[in-house]
């Protein structure tokens, strides 16, 4: 039996980081605000696990000024373990909670890349799970598993703990990723059929927070997979101002809307601040297990006909085995991924 619990989903401010050095700032103010919502959450049940919001952490400075990957790889990008991960570490042996959250990292197999991993630590302090980020966008300059995915699959194999793997816990199976990754219900689907009850999504930026699409599609992968979704994003973007100017404060840039949603598709929690706030609700893993033992609605994953989905994914769209990439070379893949669809006839041009 596992007792019912709090998660929390921690949305803090970003604060615009140039150096690895500047990230201390991030931390401090994230350990800050695990303080806070331990000491207040816990007087209802005990908080067992945090969800840090994906650029929490580094911010996105790779993206916003395009740096190349070696250059981020050389000069940015940290490691799993690593100091981020030693500081959230004492957090969590202090609270006695699990914490998740996203860090762009470097490995030593794969030299001038970099890829976004997604961590949990234990109440021990130990790192019990890292996801490697599968799919990103054209303005993303990290490295995916499919990106070296001959040299993946030698390390890794190609199974589902190669893609999406699930962290066995004493408080439930837990798994998931990161920004537009949660866009592809194949993603989440595969988190599902490796074990997991508890899914995580962190961010979205705006404008796809006030148009609904990160609720509309957390809430879907909650539903689709019979599962618990706890969904941090994170609230203002500060950028420093020019020498002797003071800094730019964009209060809506990354959305903010943090939420958790039960594994019926209902928002248990949720916030319109777009500032540094939190939101909080129980888990029950227990109640989980039962539903999708006895419910025959609303209970997706016994239905599927495998082997006729399989069809979908014959033929390849985004290209393997690709090298790094800025903006523009991402964006020529891009489109000669959408002229092949064209071409067979999936979308037609103009």
């Amino acid at each position: 039996m596992i007792d019912p619990y709090i998660a929390v989903a921690l949305q803090t401010t970003v604060r615009h980081v140039a150096s690895r050095d500047e990230v201390e700032r991030n931390l401090k103010h994230i350990g800050n605000m695990i303080d806070l919502v331990t000491h207040i959450c816990s007087l209802e049940l005990p908080v067992r696990l945090i969800c840090l919001g994906e650029g929490a952490i580094q911010g996105f400075v790779d993206e916003i000024v395009n740096m190349s990957p070696p250059e981020y790889a050389e000069t940015m990008a940290t490691t799993l373990p690593g100091p981020e991960t030693d500081f959230l570490a004492e957090k969590a042996r202090q609270k006695g909670c699990f914490i998740m959250g996203q860090l762009k990292v470097t490995l030593p197999e794969f030299p001038e890349r970099f890829f976004n991993a997604i961590f949990i630590l234990d109440p021990n302090g130990e790192i019990i799970y890292k996801h490697y980020k599968n799919v990103v966008l054209f303005v993303e300059h990290s490295s995916t598993p499919h990106d070296v995915y001959d040299e993946w699959v030698k390390l890794h194999g190609d199974g589902l703990d190669a893609f999406f793997p699930v962290a066995e816990t004493e408080i439930g199976n837990i798994g998931g990723s990161v920004g537009v990754e949660g866009s592809f219900p194949e993603s989440y689907r595969g988190f599902a059929l490796n074990g997991a009850e508890i899914l995580y999504r962190s961010s979205l930026p705006e404008p796809w927070v006030s148009r609904e699409i990160f609720e509309v599609q957390n809430r879907a992968r909650a539903m689709d997979n019979t599962a618990y979704m706890v969904a941090p994003n994170t609230g203002s973007l500060i950028m420093p101002g020019e020498e002797g100017n003071a800094p730019t404060v964009i209060g809506g840039a990354l959305g903010g809307r943090s939420s958790i949603v039960d594994y019926k598709g209902h928002v248990m929690a949720d916030s319109t601040i777009v500032d540094d706030c939190y939101v909080a609700a129980e888990i029950n893993i227990d109640a989980l297990r039962n539903y999708r033992e006895q419910s025959k609605f609303q209970n997706w994953i016994p239905y599927l006909r495998s082997e006729i989905y399989s069809k979908l994914y014959e033929q390849p769209i985004w290209p393997k085995n690709n090298p790094n990439m800025r903006h523009e070379e991402a964006e020529v893949v891009f489109n000669k991924a959408v002229a092949n669809l064209q071409k067979r006839g999936t979308y037609k041009k103009r």
